[in-house]
């Protein structure tokens, strides 16, 4: 199984002389790579192959007394004034009848396939170096290996023997040592002039922001020390680059990798671009990792080497081209469009390139998932490896918290169930019908138990804390193990195998949440409910401090960047960075305070109860505003549905309106920003919600806005996930509803105000429309610098009025 994970490089240690490698650098297993197989995309090998070895070594536990698993062997040696140490686990070990112990190598294959010479003899080089390193440890035994072979969907196991030679063994490693000594010295070549070069590096502008300063000297004393850092700074400081330049500095000189990780694309372009500016002399490599899907040569992402030309031959035709020396010796920003198109010739995926080129760069900007999503995170971040060597800067890291909620916060529905079971029963096999019923099964005990909590009143939505029927699924779950299997292979037979497959989605959906369901602790929650005729299971992790924490606590240092870091304790604790390696350094605005407004209007209510009969006085008033300010207006909202009630009843004569809607993607998004942008259209009152696209993570340089209305304190809605929030925070920190509702709301405020104001030349006005920003708890978390001596009150007015006399002066 080894062989279809991407492997951590071996360790050299120069000073001590030593050199730590594991089993898989001692062979050429990248000849085994096979897109669909090595990353994410290759079912059998991910889940099914896992459970296959499980299955066959608990079975061989029972039967046989002398059955061992995973079974941890260690051997060290000289070689070249080097104390090398290879480390394996090897998957089953038993003694025979003669008393020789027989090493179990144990693959899974599909049904129908044999294996091909060079897979079969890697296999048997595998185990035979686990045979060498075991008779290191005993010399005295007898020493024998199998390959144990075990068909996917079939029975019994297939025994072959396999012959070994210690001489043999011993020349082989001696000769992979070598190459790899060859190549380590090239290496630290490399790194050498990358130590040096850090040294002159410079900064990208003539001049420091005030405030940037600081931010470089503290990133700075945090690496040094091994120390995470959390930086909360107003937006358009140039925190980002401030970050940035001393942490490249650092790692370059003490050979780190760094990992710059964003929310959204648009603070993935913008971060890219910091890195660029940073590189202007072509010191160290960059990569921008993009989407799998963006990244699909063939437009179906379907990652089988049986129905993808790139994906065909993959390591083969990679070697042949030499697509990943030629990127690197050609180009030191890796850009998407490049990878791609540079894979693309050569006919081999550019998903795939980039992920090899993600091992040999100095710098990776890439999405939060990459990082902590369990089923999408790169090898780099799984559990078992080491993250000494890796820096991490996290931009806009207030998102992390409800982004780790949602990785292990899965949901079934009936719903999905309905739809995958109609999408396969169409096939006229026997297997069509088979799966038909189980996704129908797994639809009525969801509907079911769903039906049985239903609270009295027969309301369309509902949702009620409740136990799951965890026996039930993971009963199902076993039928539909074969079922997949046998599905698969009717599949890939016949032709049909597509990228969306509802099945296919529905099948993982089950696996995800079960696998929720056995991390049950108190930070979890169960529930069901009924949305409009769909039951649903869910789970919610209250706190996925644990799991955000264990890869951050394992990192060299961690710089988590956010204009909104307020309470500190709440996000420390709730991201899970340890309190006794992180700090807190706040900056505030360098810009002058009279190149902005910020006004109150405390004539409007906006509470859930009140709402409804203020719709026609808010979007007066916001049209007023908007018309008083010369040039382009944001005004955003905490809903859809409220920013829909205002919209309808909003009249200007001097804006153009443009209006987010739920399903805009990136199209709608760059069609908006280029209206915006452009003087053709006029002047542009953009609607929007609060926390997305428009509100965090973009720039509006210059002129391109000159006003931000925000209509209430942007509180979620009321739900029982938000329920069972405020009763967690109110147990842990005794902050129920302050860290439930007031933090996320008021930290989307002062997020989209942030928009405003970018550079010392940028001027503004920020209109709050809700009484209730004068008042406590509320004015507690805004900005110390919006007071005006202190005193909120002083914010109190018309926004009308504030932006006509703001830009009278102009």
């Amino acid at each position: 199984m080894g062989f279809y994970t991407r492997r951590v490089a071996p360790r050299f240690d120069d000073e001590r002389k030593t050199l730590d490698l594991g089993i898989a650098d001692l062979l050429d297993a990248q000849l085994l790579r096979s897109i669909g197989f090595g990353n994410r995309g290759g079912f059998e090998r991910m889940w099914l192959g896992q459970a296959i070895h499980s299955s066959y070594q608990e079975e061989a536990l029972s039967l046989d007394p002398s059955y061992r698993t995973e079974v941890v062997l260690r051997h060290s040696f000289e070689h070249r004034g080097f104390t090398v140490t290879v480390h394996g686990r090897l998957d089953g070990l038993r003694r025979d009848d003669d008393g020789a112990l027989v090493v179990e190598e144990i693959k899974s294959i599909r049904r129908g396939v044999t294996l091909s010479p060079i897979t079969r003899e890697l296999y048997q080089r595998q185990a035979s170096l686990y045979c060498w390193m075991l008779q290191a440890a005993r010399p005295e035994e007898k020493i024998r290996a199998e390959l144990v072979l075990i068909e996917i969907g079939g029975e019994g196991a297939l025994r072959e023997a396999v012959e070994w030679n210690w001489r043999v063994i011993e020349v082989g490693v001696k000769r992979r040592l070598n190459t790899l000594l060859r190549t380590y010295k090239d290496e630290e070549k490399a790194r050498q002039e990358r130590r040096e070069a850090s040294q002159d590096l410079p900064f990208p502008y003539p001049r420091l922001r005030k405030g940037q300063e600081r931010i470089i000297d503290a990133v700075g004393n945090a690496l040094n020390e091994g120390e995470h850092l959390l930086v909360e700074a107003s937006t358009g400081l140039g925190k980002t680059v401030a970050a940035l330049y001393p942490a490249i500095r650092y790692a370059l000189e003490h050979n780190k990798r760094i990992f710059v990780l964003t929310a959204k694309t648009l603070q993935q372009e913008m971060a890219t671009q910091v890195v660029a500016l940073l590189d202007r002399d072509g010191v160290f490599h960059s990569l921008r990792l993009r989407a799998k899907a963006k990244m699909c040569a063939n437009d179906q992402v379907l990652c089988h080497e049986e129905y993808c030309q790139y994906a065909r031959e993959y390591y083969l035709k990679l070697q042949q081209h030499q697509v990943v020396p030629r990127l690197l010796a050609e180009t030191d920003l890796l850009l998407p469009e490049i990878v791609f198109a540079a894979a693309q010739r050569a006919e081999v995926c550019p998903f795939e390139v980039s992920l090899e080129l993600a091992q040999r760069v100095q710098v990776v900007v890439c999405d939060y998932n990459y990082a902590f999503d369990p089923y999408v995170a790169l090898t780099d971040f799984g559990p078992e490896a080491s993250l000494e060597d890796t820096i991490l800067v996290i931009d806009e890291i207030h998102n992390l918290v409800d982004r780790g909620r949602r990785y292990y916060s899965p949901t079934l529905s009936t719903e999905r169930c309905r739809r995958a079971g109609d999408s396969v029963a169409w096939g006229g096999a026997a297997i069509h019908g088979e799966l038909s019923e189980l996704c129908l099964e797994l639809e009525r005990l969801i509907r079911e138990v769903v039906e049985e909590s239903a609270p009295p009143g027969g309301e369309r939505s509902w949702a009620l804390e409740a136990m799951l029927p965890e026996s039930e699924l993971w009963r199902l779950r076993n039928k539909l193990d074969h079922a997949f299997v046998d599905y698969l292979e009717y599949r890939k037979a016949t032709r049909t195998l597509t990228a969306d497959d509802l099945f296919v989605d529905l099948y993982f959906e089950l696996l995800r949440f079960l696998s929720a369901l056995t991390l049950a602790d108190r930070a979890f929650s169960h529930f069901v409910e009924k949305q409009d005729g769909d039951c649903r299971f869910r789970i919610l992790c209250k706190d996925p401090s644990r799991f955000l924490g264990a890869v951050i606590n394992r990192c060299h240092g961690v710089i988590g960047l956010s204009a909104t870091l307020s309470p500190f304790e709440f996000y420390r604790d709730l991201l899970g960075f340890d309190p006794a390696r992180t700090s807190l350094l706040q900056v505030a605005s360098p810009f002058p305070s009279e190149n902005r407004r910020i006004v109150i209007d405390h004539s409007i209510e906006t509470t859930y109860r009140e709402r409804q009969s203020f719709y026609p006085l808010i979007a007066e008033r916001l049209a007023a505003f908007a018309e008083a300010v010369p040039g382009n207006c944001l005004a955003l909202f905490p809903s859809y549905s409220f920013l829909a009630e205002v919209s309808g009843r909003l009249r200007t004569t001097k804006k153009r309106v443009a209006i987010q809607n739920p399903g805009d993607g990136d199209r709608q998004r760059e069609d908006m920003l280029d209206m915006l942008r452009s003087a053709i259209f006029g002047d542009v009152l953009l609607l929007a919600v609060a926390g997305g696209v428009f509100a965090e993570g973009v720039d509006y340089p210059g002129d391109v806005l000159k006003g931000v209305a925000i209509v209430g304190p942007c509180l979620p809605a009321l739900s029982l996930e938000q329920q069972l929030l405020q009763e967690y925070y109110e147990e842990r920190f005794e902050k129920g509803f302050e860290y439930a509702f007031i933090v996320p709301g008021m930290t989307r405020v002062v997020q989209a105000a942030g928009r405003l104001i970018r550079s010392p030349e940028d001027r503004g006005v920020i209109a709050l429309f809700d009484k209730r920003f004068l008042r406590s708890p509320y004015r507690h978390h805004l900005p110390a610098d919006w007071l005006e001596g202190g005193k909120v009150q002083a914010l109190a007015g018309d926004p009308w009025e504030a932006a006509r006399l703001f830009f009278a002066r102009d």
